[in-house]
């Protein structure tokens, strides 16, 4: 493992010194550890919801709505710089995909859009969220893309999230307000 003092595989994915210092800084201030060249850990990820499995990508379904980055949290340890520097990226085209949590503010989708928002230090984050628990999905035997056809219509009747604010589907000129 590296030491978290070694900025060397952070100027290897970014050029921008700027952006760099950041990348550094965050990772430092926030328990995450950098494995190799191209990997790092979150040290502080929630192992209790998913005991570690990966769960389905799924995207595009749930419902659509901004809150406080206060209460999104982590249940995925490993990531990589490559995905990471992408996701820098798209922020700052104002291309951000929302990221799809869990009623209980779990990310179900979107670890490194989640890391790269607080690298930037954003406060309101757009989201989707499944009525349901990351950990309920864990056992299924389905695909992503079977589990998104069945999330399309799935009703949300509580949610645990007080900032949350649901919002209709929006325009792409709203979606880049909100970044």
């Amino acid at each position: 493992m590296l030491n978290i003092d070694n900025i060397d595989p952070i100027k290897n994915f970014f050029t921008n010194e700027k952006i760099q210092e950041k990348v550094f800084s965050f990772l430092k201030k926030n328990n995450y550890q950098i494995i190799n060249e191209e990997e790092y850990l979150d040290r502080s990820f929630d192992i209790n919801i998913t005991q570690g499995k990966p769960l389905p990508q799924i995207k595009n379904v749930g419902f659509l709505g901004i809150m406080s980055i206060k209460e999104v949290n982590s249940i995925q340890e490993k990531r990589t710089f490559k995905k990471l520097q992408k996701q820098i990226t798209r922020i700052l085209d104002n291309r951000c995909a929302p990221i799809t949590i869990d009623r209980n503010g779990y990310i179900i989708n979107g670890h490194h859009r989640y890391d790269a928002l607080k690298i930037l230090k954003k406060k309101r984050i757009l989201v989707r969220v499944l009525n349901l628990n990351a950990s309920d999905i864990i056992d299924v035997k389905l695909s992503a893309s079977d589990l998104m056809k069945i999330f399309k219509y799935h009703q949300l009747n509580s949610l645990n999230i007080s900032s949350f604010k649901n919002i209709p589907e929006l325009e792409q000129e709203t979606l880049k307000k909100i970044s």
